[in-house]
C-alpha cells in the first residue's frame, strides 16, 4: 500500500510539472486572485501631477473594470464602456475587443485593495 501511495504522489508531481512547463512563458507574477473584481479609477497622472478623480471637479474621468474568472472583463467610463477578454502573464495584462488589442496594464504593484498601473495603447510608447 505504501509503494502505492508514494507512486501516485510521484504521477501527481510529473502531470503537475508537465502541465506547468508547458505554460511558463505565460505565467502571472501575481496570484490570479488579486485581479478578480471590480477595481475603481482613483487617480489619473497628468502633467507631472497625481489628479484625483473621485473629487467632484475630475469626476468626468471616472472609470472601473472588472475581470472576471473566466478571462472576461468590463469595463465603463473615461477609457470607454464594454466588454472583452483579457490574458495576464508577466506583470501585464492585456485587454482585447473582439480579438483586437484594446489597453495594456503594466502592473508596478498589486494587491487585493490597491493597484498602481501604467496604462497603454499597443503599439504606443504614451503611458497613462
Amino acid at each position: 500500500m505504501r509503494k502505492l501511495l508514494s507512486m501516485m504522489l510521484i504521477m501527481a508531481s510529473f502531470v503537475c510539472f508537465t502541465s506547468c512547463s508547458d505554460d511558463e512563458e505565460d505565467e502571472f507574477d501575481y496570484p490570479m486572485e488579486t485581479v478578480y473584481g471590480t477595481w475603481e479609477g482613483t487617480g489619473i497622472f497628468i502633467d507631472g501631477k497625481w489628479i484625483d478623480i473621485t473629487s467632484y471637479w475630475y469626476s468626468d474621468f471616472h472609470f472601473s473594470i472588472t475581470f472576471y474568472r473566466d478571462g472576461t472583463y468590463y469595463g465603463k467610463g473615461y477609457f470607454g464602456t464594454g466588454s472583452g477578454t483579457y490574458k495576464a502573464s508577466g506583470k501585464t495584462i492585456k485587454t482585447y475587443v473582439d480579438g483586437e488589442s484594446y489597453f495594456n496594464y503594466e502592473i508596478v504593484s498589486l494587491n487585493v485593495k490597491e493597484a498602481h498601473l501604467l496604462m497603454s495603447v499597443e503599439g504606443s510608447n504614451d503611458k497613462l
